[in-house]
Formats: C-alpha cells, sequence, structure tokens
C-alpha cells in the first residue's frame, strides 16, 4: 500500500498527512475493515473504486467521491456502519474520520489530489 498526503484545490498547504492508497484488488477490497478509527489528518484513498460500504466496521466516516479529474463529486459525511453508496460516475473514494469533511470545508467541485511520499 502506498503512502502519502492530500492537497485540496492545489494549496500550498497539506490538508491531509497520512493517506494511504489502495489501488490493487485486495487493498481495494480490504479498505479500512480491520481498523479501530481513522485519526485527523488520516485517510483512505481507494482507487478505481465508484461505491463502499460500511459492513462490520465500528465506526462512521466521511466518503468523499471524486471524478476522473479528481474533483469531488458527492460527499456523504458520517457515514455509520452497516452501510452502502454508490456514486455512478466516481473513479475514487477518499475516506476521512467522521466530522473531517467539515473540518477540511470540503465541497462538491473542489479538486482533491494525492501525492505520494517519496
Amino acid at each position: 500500500m502506498k503512502h502519502g498526503h492530500i492537497r485540496i484545490n492545489t494549496s500550498a498547504d497539506i490538508a491531509l498527512d497520512q493517506v494511504r492508497k489502495a489501488e490493487t484488488f485486495f487493498e481495494r477490497g480490504r479498505g479500512l475493515l480491520g481498523c479501530k478509527g481513522l485519526a485527523a489528518g488520516q485517510g483512505m484513498l481507494i482507487e478505481p473504486c465508484n461505491s463502499i460500504h460500511t459492513f462490520f466496521m465500528k465506526f462512521s466516516i466521511d466518503a468523499v467521491f471524486l471524478g476522473k479529474d479528481h474533483r469531488v463529486l458527492a460527499i456523504h459525511a458520517n457515514m455509520p456502519p452497516q452501510r452502502f453508496v454508490r456514486v455512478g460516475k466516481s473513479v475514487a473514494v477518499l475516506e476521512l474520520m467522521a466530522g473531517q469533511v467539515e473540518q477540511l470545508h470540503l465541497v462538491k467541485g473542489d479538486n482533491v489530489v494525492w501525492e505520494p511520499l517519496v
């Protein structure tokens, strides 16, 4: 699994500094299952992906669905366990700690840029 950080709207400021990127079939399938939670500044970017679930999770998340240009298509804030959501035109999903979308002031149309750590 790759590690990196997220910038929003090409800001010079790093919005999230501990983001794991799930790209393989196994990484995408596992997602956050088995995690006890996320802290501020942490997240998981799942790509490719147009749907997620929170079955078997013990905490709520904010889910940010991204289009092929990595602009925000939809936001499902405070998504509790035992839910499923799909956004047909999305190509990636950024999963965050519940409440993080509001703290970051993320809105539909924002550009989300993942930068790998080197």
